[in-house]
């Protein structure tokens, strides 16, 4: 078996392609994988190989150098399980014709969304950041990993979240209305965008921001 071989077959004992499996193992471009599944690049070396065992520490470290013995370290049957990595479905939020909640609602336009690999375990979804409302921390271009909270029981003031209301869907930092309650202030990092005043009725849920992944360069 050859290394382009190898690798291929660790992507699909992963359920991955390669630009997800490349930010499984830490690569900002998925360049250094093609270059070794298209031939360019005959051999994997020892910092490759130790990021892979990190991310899929199943693999025969052995084997995956040399090709000799088996794929996996512990001579799992080939038709094991794969690894359990966290993914979470891309919300296409610019697409979107009405609110967020409806990828919730329907089973099939939520799982009909494009897998991504989360840098979280508990988050739900994952949603890309458009505009410069909240630029320099959430850049246009960066995708955010969120999870539903609810918001009658408790906000966390103060905090970036993802906000699914009657007139679209907004990333902004959410503060009290200490004059009334029935409304909240949704703030941008931004200082040229001025804050939103948001009546509560008109908010479908909620999402915190659990981490950001930045437009890479």
């Amino acid at each position: 078996m050859t290394t382009a071989e190898r690798i291929k077959a660790i992507i699909e004992y992963c359920r991955l392609n390669p630009k997800s499996f490349s930010e499984l193992c830490g690569y900002e471009r998925p360049q250094v994988l093609y270059d070794l599944i298209n031939g360019k690049t005959r051999n994997v070396s020892e910092t490759m190989c130790a990021r892979i065992i990190k991310a899929v520490p199943e693999i025969n470290r052995v084997w995956l150098l040399t090709g000799e013995g088996g794929m996996l370290a512990d001579s799992r049957p080939d038709n094991a399980e794969a690894p359990r990595v966290p993914t979470v479905p891309l919300v296409p939020v610019a697409a979107i014709a009405g609110p967020l909640k409806a990828y919730f609602e329907d089973g099939v336009t939520l799982s009909s969304c494009q897998q991504v690999i989360s840098p979280v375990p508990n988050a739900d979804i994952a949603i890309n950041v458009t505009g410069d409302s909240m630029e320099p921390t959430y850049p246009d271009g960066s995708t955010v990993f969120v999870k539903r909270i609810n918001e009658a029981a408790f906000i966390p003031w103060g905090n970036p979240m993802v906000m699914d209301t009657e007139n679209g869907v907004f990333l902004k930092t959410v503060m009290p209305d200490n004059d009334d309650d029935s409304y909240i202030w949704a703030e941008s990092i931004n200082p040229k965008y001025p804050p939103m005043h948001v009546p509560k009725s008109s908010i479908y849920g909620m999402y915190r921001v659990l981490v950001v992944t930045k437009v890479m360069s």
